[in-house]
């Protein structure tokens, strides 16, 4: 049985990699409880909104560990199209060492969100534009315009969530590539003069 000061950090790891694995809808509050080998009444206890809570509590944690990434690559100094690999690699790694089972969890749960889950869908949509905000600003901060880099962030963001997709569906890398690739002639055209 989980400690109940571990509790709640341990539903949320259990979420988000169940999430990884069934997508939100694919996974019960049994399921998250089991997986993290918390009783019932923690569950209640720390996430009162139940399984949406914990859902978002899920996507927040992901999204934050991932905009992190983002950010110390802006701070790096390596260029927008150095920028660009290591995004992409990085995400190509996660994918192969996951034997092309799992699904970025954001993806996973994004694919669900529904009416009858309005706070989850306001999570994803925040992670989502952190996510590109942060592309952005390494772009601007490496001469981009601004508009170029929004353009840039968005086609990024997209373009490795498609990718995560079809890598799962095909079980191969090649997507990121493809994709990688894609997004790096958009940052050329781009790019300043």
């Amino acid at each position: 049985m989980a400690k109940l000061s571990t509790a709640k950090t341990d539903l949320i790891d259990a979420a988000v990699e169940l999430f990884r694995q069934r997508g939100y809808a694919g996974v019960g509050v049994a399921d998250l409880l089991a997986a993290a080998n918390a009783p019932r009444g923690s569950l209640y206890f720390h996430f009162p909104g139940g399984k949406e809570e914990i859902g978002v509590e899920a996507v927040r944690r992901f999204g934050d560990e991932a905009t992190g990434r983002f950010r110390s690559l802006t701070e790096s100094g390596v260029d927008m199209i150095e920028f660009i690999d290591r995004t992409f690699r990085y995400v190509a790694r996660e994918a192969k060492t996951h034997r092309y089972e799992i699904s970025c969890p954001l993806l996973a749960v994004a694919s669900d969100v529904g009416a009858d889950t309005p706070e989850l869908g306001l999570a994803v949509r925040y992670v989502l534009a952190s996510w590109e905000q942060e592309v952005a600003r390494a772009a601007e901060q490496r001469g981009y315009t601004h508009d170029a880099a929004i353009e840039l962030g968005s086609a990024l963001v997209s373009a490795m969530e498609g990718a995560t997709l079809t890598s799962k569906a095909h079980g191969t890398s090649t997507p990121f590539i493809y994709a990688g690739n894609a997004v790096k002639a958009l940052a050329a055209q781009l790019a300043p003069r």
